[in-house]
């Protein structure tokens, strides 16, 4: 398993009527965190695309258990637990800086590995190696 904490503060911009983080938001941390993991396991999607691979979401899901708010430090913890031979699921649980144990909301995107031209394709030899020299870094 790889495991990657991404910290972040609640924008304003980010909060609905009712005061706490818009539900679709989560999924614009999940990116920011799964794509800064990416950078600092040494791989960036520029770097994939330049290879000829994307890795587009073909599932993804989300479950709310607290809704933060306003300028809240909140830290998401992504993990990679299961790597297929053309698929990787990553997960997220976002949780509050100031306490760290209560879950905020847990998700999960499915991203498939295709060519720039849409066709299915394996894992590309260069995230399999970043992938299998850390596996296990906790």
């Amino acid at each position: 398993m790889i495991r990657y904490k991404y910290h972040f503060k609640v924008r304003y911009k980010d909060v609905d009527q009712m005061g706490v983080m818009y539900y679709s938001r989560y999924y614009e941390y999940y990116e920011a965190a799964r794509t800064d993991m990416m950078r600092d396991l040494g791989l960036t999607y520029k770097e994939l695309e330049a290879d000829g691979i994307m890795m587009p979401v073909v599932h993804s899901e989300s479950d709310y258990m607290a809704g933060p708010g306003f300028d809240d430090h909140l830290t998401c913890i992504t993990e990679v637990r299961e790597i297929h031979k053309n698929r990787m699921e990553i997960f997220y649980t976002v949780v509050a800086d100031d306490a760290p144990n209560k879950v905020i909301n847990m998700g999960k995107t499915i991203h498939a590995f295709v060519k720039m031209n849409g066709k299915p394709t394996r894992i590309p030899k260069s995230l399999k190696l970043v992938l299998d020299n850390t596996w296990e870094r906790v």
